[in-house]
């Protein structure tokens, strides 16, 4: 009867576990599987009373995540400090706020622990269900980026107003914003404008879009679709390009913020406390002294990808 019992609540209480593990956005919950296995073990061996203490243990875990996983700020993590720079690490930086923005490693491009979250965003935000739609994606955005017109954001900071527009005085493009005065603080110190000054241009802002092929990128290795060798080659193309247009992190920090402000799904599933987090992402980046918008040099030499299995998708 006991074991009948301990059998129930075992289930009940694993379930519950699985059920907060997958809704997480941390994998620290998933540590808890040998507890889990544990549990089923020993009532599997008839020993229903030994069983209560890891259900215990896996229902106080659960309970824990659903108050700290729910309520971690973003934060600026680093897997490994000291790894030496490479265009791999250099392109991770530049996508850099969407991983602050979860509290997750912002210099690990294969993110294993991201799959579901990446599977979500991907289909949810670019239609990408597979290797071949998220290759059409990543080309989509890059011809969109080469063949496009430069756009410029002409910041009103007293009115608290931003219009995108063509460079030189061109036409407004017809999109704009209304700033909070949080914001117009903000882009005065992105852009280092004094408080005398009431306009601020920033130039070329559709560059800011490359984060987003990072990121699809990222999504793509997480996932399998791509090889390391073809998530080099996009990475080292990305970066190129970018180090062409700006010629500071401050630049593409600027531009990023523009970018944010005129992006239509905001945040990193497109709700709106996760544009609550890439804002504060974007804050950490660019105040932290260990940031690597701080830290990394903007014009690193960029390495050479090794041509065998590189994707059809280079230069």
């Amino acid at each position: 009867m006991l074991t009948a019992l301990a059998g129930v609540i075992g289930a009940l209480v694993i379930g519950a576990w699985v059920v907060v593990a997958w809704g997480s956005r941390r994998h620290q919950p998933w540590l808890w599987t040998p507890v889990a296995l544990l549990a089923v073990v020993l009532v599997a061996l008839d020993l229903p009373g030994w069983s209560f203490v890891p259900m215990l243990a896996l229902a106080a875990g659960s309970f824990a995540e659903l108050v700290v996983g729910s309520r971690e700020q973003p934060a600026i993590r680093t897997k490994t400090p000291d790894a030496p720079l490479s265009t791999e690490r250099w392109a991770a930086a530049v996508a850099a706020p969407f991983r602050v923005a979860l509290a997750e490693p912002w210099d690990v491009v294969a993110r294993p622990s991201l799959r579901r979250r990446y599977r979500r965003m991907l289909e949810q935000q670019w239609s990408v269900v597979d290797r071949e739609s998220l290759l059409a994606a990543v080309d989509r955005l890059l011809e969109e980026l080469h063949s496009g017109p430069s756009l410029d954001l002409a910041v009103d900071l007293r009115a608290g107003m931003a219009r995108s527009r063509l460079p030189d005085g061109g036409e407004d493009t017809g999109a704009m914003v209304r700033l909070s005065d949080e914001q117009v603080a903000r882009l005065r110190s992105v852009t280092g404008v004094s408080e005398g000054d009431e306009t601020v241009m920033i130039g070329a802002y559709q560059w800011w879009k490359s984060v987003h092929v990072i990121r699809l990128v990222c999504g793509g290795a997480s996932l399998d679709w791509l090889s390391p060798v073809e998530t080099q080659t996009l990475l080292r193309r990305v970066a190129s390009d970018l180090q062409r247009r700006y010629s500071s992190w401050g630049q593409l920090s600027s531009a990023f913020h523009a970018g944010y402000l005129l992006w239509p799904d905001k945040g990193v599933g497109g709700h709106h406390e996760d544009a609550d987090r890439l804002w504060v992402a974007l804050g950490l980046l660019d105040d932290d002294p260990a940031s690597p918008w701080n830290l990394l040099p903007w014009d690193m030499p960029l390495e050479r990808v090794p041509f065998e299995g590189a994707s059809s998708n280079q230069d």
